[in-house]
């Protein structure tokens, strides 16, 4: 279709944006509503009924529903970058946790767990559309959903940490092409990687390529191909500079842009993999460690000092809703993070 014919059909590309977003709005309704006439019959749920639930809905995201999946992850992390997209986020989100509750109105002992499962799938989905097809993944989303819709005050048995920290390692290999000969970054060398990380704050991970960084970072072409051999070399310098900025900035108050740039990074990788294959690896390291760099805070606030999967759990879901609710969010590292997980748990 040529371009004049979408510009006399819809308009510009904010009626453009406008239309697709109402679609996707119309697609989260009818699912809603379909699921619904299923459920209607049912007097009640228990926690490993609505697992199930939840694990059939993100197994549709890698089959029919991938592309709407891929659309709302679009908005959501763009929606960051540009203002003018923010009142097309929050009626996405609207929807999308609409969806949710809408599924479980008809089940008191489930209603209460909506916010956790919606943002908890904002995360998840992404992850799933670009998995779901692998067993070690799914296994991990699996045990990982168990815990997140565990009572509080339920304490896991030892095994089914164990479980979990397996499953985690598990994805090591397919995550090994990654961190493979990775070194320690310092000098010059050092600089260079934060160049690679404001760029990818800036631009996405998919703009990164050797030439911008350079020219960005007023080097010659053979000083930075001296310090990073490869395109991948390139993107494990700003990912793990990226990561260092959100470390430092734990427990701080005030400034929490590295902690969104983080989140944000995630979801664009794994986006970025289902166009190239070489952020595969990337995107899978960044799912088996979720919570890796904010156990110690997260644990104790959700009861899960020695439970991983329930410290993963509650960090995703926490994720998951600062990325769907824009700049109101609040990822690792803000003030408000603590409470907001605090409360999250208590629901």
């Amino acid at each position: 279709m040529s371009v004049g014919k979408i510009r006399y059909q819809i308009g510009d590309k904010a009626a453009l944006l406008e239309a697709v977003v109402a679609r996707e709005c119309e697609i989260i309704d009818a699912r809603r509503d379909q699921w619904r006439a299923q459920l209607a019959p049912c007097p009640e749920l228990d926690p490993a009924s609505v697992t199930d639930i939840v694990a059939q809905v993100l197994d549709e995201v890698s089959q029919d529903g991938r592309v709407s999946a891929i659309v709302m992850a679009e908005i959501y992390i763009q929606a960051h970058r540009d203002p003018a997209l923010e009142p097309l986020r929050a009626r996405l989100w609207a929807h999308d946790q609409g969806f949710w509750q809408g599924l479980f109105e008809g089940f008191p002992e489930a209603r209460g767990l909506v916010r956790r499962i919606a943002g908890y799938g904002v995360d998840e989905r992404v992850f799933s559309g670009l998995l779901g097809q692998r067993r070690d993944y799914r296994l991990l989303r699996q045990s990982t959903l168990r815990a997140l819709l565990r009572p509080a005050g339920a304490h896991a048995r030892s095994a089914v940490s164990a479980w979990h920290l397996h499953l985690v390692a598990q994805l090591a290999g397919p995550a090994q092409a990654a961190l493979e000969g990775a070194s320690e970054i310092k000098g010059t060398k050092a600089v260079l990687a934060g160049q690679i990380a404001d760029a990818m704050a800036r631009d996405g991970v998919e703009a990164i390529s050797f030439r911008q960084i350079a020219t960005s970072a007023g080097v010659p072409l053979s000083t930075l191909t001296h310090h990073f051999l490869s395109h991948r070399d390139l993107i494990l310098g700003g990912v793990e500079e990226l990561y260092r900025r959100m470390r430092a900035s734990l427990g701080k108050p005030g400034d929490a842009r590295a902690g969104r740039q983080v989140l944000l990074l995630t979801h664009e990788m794994a986006l970025g993999a289902l166009r190239d294959p070489r952020l595969t690896p990337f995107a899978i390291d960044m799912r088996r460690r979720r919570a890796e760099n904010v156990h110690a805070q997260v644990g104790p606030l959700v009861d899960g000092e020695g439970d991983r999967a329930r410290s993963q759990a509650f960090t995703m879901a926490l994720i998951g809703e600062a990325i769907a609710l824009g700049h109101e969010g609040q990822p690792p590292g803000s003030a408000a993070f603590p409470e907001r997980l605090y409360q999250l748990a208590r629901d």
